[in-house]
């Protein structure tokens, strides 16, 4: 989706947040800003795949465009030649309920982390890196993307202004123990890292005349890489957190998959995949069989 690649809530649940893109047409040639997986939604993914080059040829950085055109961004990514990520130590900072400013320190504290352990896989893969821009919001707002609606999803990356959008919503407010923000921004970070690597702009150009099949096909793909992502920078800080197993288990029971974003039994496999790794190494969801990717 030239416009958008949105993560949405992952399960159905007030308690899930799953990370999509508004047409992975979006994720390929922007990200979505309101990604839904209504009938609008699927006719948006339509358009995008016909006016993708231009998008992602007006969106797309330099850095992104250059490795795409060594060829090999999806199933030969440098990043998957990267060993585990190297800085271990997250440790969650406190929130307090309905306290905006302490959920401001706990994402810029996760954020930090996120950047520091991406920006070393980046330079051991000898590929160009600098963090996201990063907006947060309560209510919805107007984004490169088109506007993102309140209560939508935790977070959203969208590619045409190089933004990442995190909606702190009242349910979040309500419970500062809750995981699921956590792993919703370390996926939306992980699109922000397939933009730079060149995933996208490689993916746009594989689908300039793709069939809906095969759009859904590469956004499941490239959904289950973010998702495996998240897990490998989760894996890797576990010991740091102060979580116990039952929070990741939660997760895993928590997801419900979908036509964009793989079944559930698939994405559960991606996030312990990338959880058991800890590194993108583990997170080429491009040669993996059909089976793993439906």
């Amino acid at each position: 989706m030239p416009e958008t690649l949105r993560l949405s809530a992952r399960r159905r649940r007030p308690t899930t947040i799953r990370a999509g893109l508004r047409p992975i047409v979006a994720a390929v040639t922007a990200v979505v800003a309101a990604f839904s997986l209504s009938a609008p939604a699927e006719a948006a993914v339509r358009s995008t795949v016909q006016s993708s080059a231009q998008s992602t040829t007006q969106s797309t950085t330099q850095s992104a465009a250059q490795s795409a055109a060594r060829g090999n961004a999806l199933i030969g990514n440098p990043l998957y030649k990267t060993g585990e990520f190297d800085f271990p130590d997250c440790k969650e900072l406190s929130r307090s309920p309905d306290d905006l400013d302490s959920y401001r320190v706990y994402l810029d504290h996760l954020l930090d982390c996120l950047n520091v352990s991406w920006t070393e896989e980046f330079r051991q893969a000898r590929l160009p890196f600098s963090p996201p821009k990063v907006r947060y919001i309560t209510r919805g707002v107007k984004t490169g993307c088109g506007t993102y609606p309140a209560n939508y999803a935790a977070g959203m990356y969208c590619l045409l202004d190089k933004t990442m959008w995190i909606m702190v919503s009242k349910y979040q407010l309500a419970d500062p123990n809750e995981f699921n923000l956590f792993t919703v921004i370390a996926h939306e970070y992980g699109h922000y890292a397939q933009d730079r690597a060149g995933v996208f702009t490689a993916a746009n150009r594989q689908l300039r005349k793709a069939s809906k099949r095969q759009v859904y096909a590469m956004t499941r793909r490239i959904e289950l890489q973010a998702e495996c992502f998240s897990g490998a920078f989760i894996g890797s800080v576990w010991s740091s957190l102060g979580r116990d197993q039952v929070d990741f288990d939660k997760q895993l029971d928590w997801i419900m998959g979908d036509k964009l974003h793989g079944t559930t039994k698939n994405i559960r496999y991606w996030l312990k995949r990338g959880w058991l790794a800890n590194g993108p190494h583990a997170c080429n969801t491009f040669s993996a069989p059909a089976s793993r990717v439906t």
